[in-house]
């Protein structure tokens, strides 16, 4: 019995598409509408706790989640010590709603820099300074794989990241390292847990450890602007941040991902606003800040969950 031209069709389009999943040299491929895939892995991990388990005041979590600088709140999530510890959404969003993260995209770029850098692919020079276009350059050059490639082999699919995708200015054109990430809003706390725990990820060393506090030393005059993410001296807010060593990273509009370390804490929040220069983007992430009933002195390195959670 002959096959039918249209089932011979479907069954070469799902061997494509295994073989997309399987084979190293085919993990990140173009895709209609002028963007390139970015493999993740299975999405698992990230496991929850209810606040008061990770020592956080409950109550004052749901009152910043209602407070004027959560006013039109997409997405509030939390995560410490790698346990999401509180989630809230609206306006039809979740965990799994893909965002165009705007300048989020750039602390990407940092971290792989970071690993290409340990990997001796990449000259000392190219870390003065941060140019997006002349470090994926760099990264290309030096590694020679695409920008795409190598983010997703050394460092989303380590995180068991959903698969994500990057927008195109054209077709054929280079992958954006500064913009047009888009990815899972649960995602971007694995990110945040990386950015937390000096490099490691559910225990296991991702990026070279002392890299992330390379990323938190100034680039600028002004002191504001770290390599790939904004120090406290850029926050615009009617007080200082409330904790020492908080560092952050800005979306398009009102999203922000906001990093303090000694406390282990992340906080993700995005609004349906656009207006954001009025806004104040220190008021919310100080009420996190202050829900936070035990404030160690100092944290030691890898993931402490336990230590947090007894019995998880």
């Amino acid at each position: 019995m002959k096959l039918r031209p249209v089932f011979i069709g479907a069954a070469a389009v799902a061997l494509l598409l295994a073989l997309c999943l399987v084979w190293p040299g085919w993990l990140v491929r173009q895709a209609s509408g002028a963007r390139v895939m970015v493999i993740g892995g299975d999405a698992g991990g990230l496991p929850r706790v209810l606040p008061q388990e990770a020592h956080i005041d409950a109550g004052a979590l749901e009152r910043a989640s209602r407070d004027a600088a959560a006013d039109g709140l997409q997405a509030l999530i939390i995560v410490r010590h790698g346990y999401v510890v509180f989630e809230r959404y609206g306006h039809g969003f979740s965990a799994d709603s893909m965002i165009d993260s705007g300048a989020f995209a750039q602390v990407l770029l940092a971290l792989v820099t970071g690993i290409a850098a340990h990997d001796n692919s990449l000259p000392l020079l190219t870390l003065n300074g941060f140019d997006a276009t002349r470090l994926r350059s760099a990264i290309e050059a030096g590694t020679h794989q695409s920008y795409p490639d190598y983010l997703s082999l050394h460092l989303w699919r380590r995180l068991n990241a959903a698969p994500a995708w990057i927008a195109l200015p054209g077709a054929g054109a280079s992958a954006p390292a500064d913009c047009c990430f888009h990815a899972r809003l649960l995602d971007w706390l694995r990110v945040a847990c990386v950015l937390l725990d000096d490099g490691h990820f559910e225990g296991k060393a991702v990026v070279p450890a002392g890299w992330v506090a390379h990323l938190r030393h100034p680039v600028s005059a002004s002191g504001r602007d770290g390599f790939g993410v904004e120090l406290a001296a850029a926050a615009r807010g009617a007080e200082p941040f409330a904790a020492d060593d908080v560092f952050f990273i800005r979306g398009p509009g009102r999203w922000r991902l906001w990093l303090m370390p000694t406390l282990g804490l992340g906080v993700l929040f995005g609004s349906q606003s656009d207006a954001a220069a009025d806004w104040d983007e220190t008021r919310l992430a100080n009420l996190v800040i202050r829900a936070v009933a035990e404030r160690p002195e100092q944290r030691s390195p890898g993931s402490q969950l336990q230590q947090l959670v007894p019995g998880h």
